[in-house]
């Protein structure tokens, strides 16, 4: 956990404590946690790892919702990794996929989730 900013430590350590009592860190409440603060796609992996260091499960709704959002974020990326010859911030993938900043966050946390 050392490798994360102090206020990604911080939300990990209040992510830790509210979950005390179930050990289980949603994906929703990871994402409401990082709120508008921006962070990569490394420092959420970074986070997941240090929350599950920590005890905790990490756990992805099942509404089928963030695997819709997942599907539009990755199909967004690629295509405009095609047409910029980069890879595209998520603010250019949350214009061109249709979702808020917050949901492409989730979805790449999803995706992270998913790959464990």
């Amino acid at each position: 956990m050392n490798q994360l900013r102090a206020e990604l430590r911080s939300i990990v350590d209040k992510l830790v404590a509210v979950s005390s009592s179930t050990r289980e860190v949603s994906l929703d409440a990871l994402g409401n946690a990082i709120g508008t603060l921006a962070v990569s796609y490394t420092e959420i992996d970074a986070m997941i790892s240090a929350l599950e260091a920590r005890g905790r499960h990490v756990t992805a709704p099942s509404s089928g919702r963030g695997e819709a959002h997942l599907a539009s974020v990755l199909t967004a990326a690629r295509a405009l990794s095609t047409e910029l010859g980069r890879r595209p911030s998520s603010a250019e993938i949350a214009l061109r996929a249709g979702l808020s900043a917050d949901q492409v966050k989730h979805a790449l946390v999803l995706a992270r989730v998913m790959q464990r």
